[in-house]
């Protein structure tokens, strides 16, 4: 069953009101007609079963007949601070991190940073997200926060009881030794730009509680990084369930 987003203001007195960009994806590509049944996220857990009541020129209206939420969401939440890459790597990142799971993503600005997105960009990023989600079947959207610099990110960090940096210089610590053993409810990684982290950078990372762990002896881009950290705590987590 296709999956739309909705914002939550257009859902009322057991209504849903779709319009914009899938209103037209429902009428003009799929061809939804009335008694047509659908789901309808907006992101913070449920699902909206729907059956379409009107089918107007600019908007559809659906009668909200069952209200549900998933199992599928991973038992933690997972945020990665990442380094933007250039072109569009980035939006290869946010979109395969929705699809596995990824509850929260700080666009990480570092000394070595060569990509510092603005408005427009973390924009563009909620609606690859949206998409994402839709594709995967979540009904969780993940936040994209503004970009951050890394002494942000550091304060930020306080708020996690696990938290982890990749770093390339580092050979003994790995990922799943951290995490094992561990009641594990919310980590944070941090994944540094095509460069890698500066030492100072590092250095103040782990006095504010960062552990250096090595993600494997290959040199990865950035965004391979992030996915391989966010698989393998996922990986580590379902393997203690």
């Amino acid at each position: 069953m296709a999956y739309f987003f909705v914002k939550k203001k257009d859902i009322k007195d057991s209504k849903v009101l779709i319009k914009g960009k899938e209103f037209r994806h429902i009428k003009n590509v799929l061809r939804t007609r009335i008694d047509d049944k659908i789901v309808v996220i907006t992101g913070d857990g449920e699902e909206y079963h729907s059956q379409v009541s009107e089918v107007k020129s600019t908007y559809i209206v659906a009668n909200i007949t069952k209200i549900t939420r998933k199992t599928n969401e991973p038992g933690m939440y997972i945020a990665i601070a990442i380094a933007p890459p250039k072109a569009r790597r980035m939006e290869w990142f946010i979109e395969k991190a929705t699809e596995l799971g990824i509850s929260e993503i700080f666009p990480l600005i570092t000394k070595r940073s060569v990509v510092i997105p603005g408005s427009i960009k973390i924009k563009r990023w909620n609606r690859i997200a949206v998409s994402a989600i839709k594709q995967s079947e979540r009904s969780v959207l993940p936040k994209i926060r503004e970009a951050v610099t890394f002494e942000e990110l550091l304060s930020i960090g306080l708020e996690f009881p696990h938290k982890f940096i990749a770093y390339e210089k580092e050979r003994k610590e790995v990922l799943e030794e951290f995490l094992c053993g561990k009641d594990v409810r919310k980590v944070i990684a941090l994944i540094g730009p095509e460069g890698g982290f500066e030492d100072w950078e590092v250095e103040a990372a782990m006095e504010q509680g960062f552990l250096p762990v090595t993600l494997g002896i290959m040199k990865l881009r950035t965004e391979t990084a992030g996915i391989v950290a966010l698989a393998r705590i996922l990986a580590t987590f379902s393997s203690k369930t």
